[in-house]
């Protein structure tokens, strides 16, 4: 279950790492959760690339605005995620890794991402906004262990819980040696596997769609970049 935050050292780190975007596609307006983390050169945004990129409609969002938990807004530049999920909805890759028009000069606050784990079972932080309001009394968190998915033989990791409305792009995180790191993000669920979260592998291909981002240029084949 969702608890609120207690905890002293979760409450930084959702302050550091955890935020909302603010999201409008078309006619339609709504908020997402969303991370950010250190890149190579300047920070980034993390999120599920179904909130950038609809697959069913085959619309991407028209203006996203990203916001801390400190209420500071920053515009979003460019979307750059794989074409497996623009062209084929394949939610294995459903993570975007968003640039920003005016990033911060400071990276020192934000935490790195990790790719290509050799476990896929990770002791996991999941820090979000429910119905995307930043509120304190709004912030919520799930942890546990992840698992590969035995369920339907995908790269997915899996975790036994349930969150609010509004969770995806929400940052899975963990802690290895008093430091915090990213590795994947809260993805779709299925109602074949109850009280399930999924999140993306972050492996080989979703590392060189960070790299991309990173460089804002297309460097390698299989991604997609959208100018907001």
């Amino acid at each position: 279950m969702s608890l609120t935050i207690k905890n002293t050292k979760h409450k930084e780190l959702m302050r550091s790492v955890a935020g909302v975007l603010k999201i409008r596609q078309g006619n339609k307006k709504f908020i997402s959760n969303a991370s950010i983390i250190k890149g190579i050169s300047e920070p980034l945004v993390v999120t599920a690339a179904h909130c950038v990129f609809d697959w069913y409609e085959q619309l991407y969002a028209n203006e996203i605005v990203f916001i801390s938990d400190s209420g500071q807004k920053y515009e979003i530049d460019k979307s750059f995620m794989s074409s497996n999920w623009t062209s084929n909805g394949i939610v294995d890759h459903d993570t975007a890794f968003l640039t920003l028009k005016k990033p911060p000069v400071n990276q020192d606050a934000f935490i790195e991402p990790i790719f290509n784990n050799k476990s896929k079972k990770n002791q996991a932080i999941i820090p979000y906004f429910r119905r995307g309001i930043l509120r304190s009394k709004k912030r919520e968190i799930v942890t546990g262990k992840t698992f590969e998915d035995h369920i339907h033989k995908s790269t997915l990791l899996g975790l036994k819980d349930r969150m609010g409305v509004g969770s995806s792009g929400s940052p899975w995180i963990t802690e290895r040696e008093n430091k915090f790191f990213q590795f994947s993000n809260t993805s779709l669920s299925f109602q074949s596997a109850k009280d399930t979260i999924w999140g993306p592998f972050w492996g080989e291909h979703i590392e060189s769609i960070f790299l991309n981002a990173c460089c804002h240029e297309k460097r390698f084949e299989n991604i997609e970049i959208h100018n907001f």
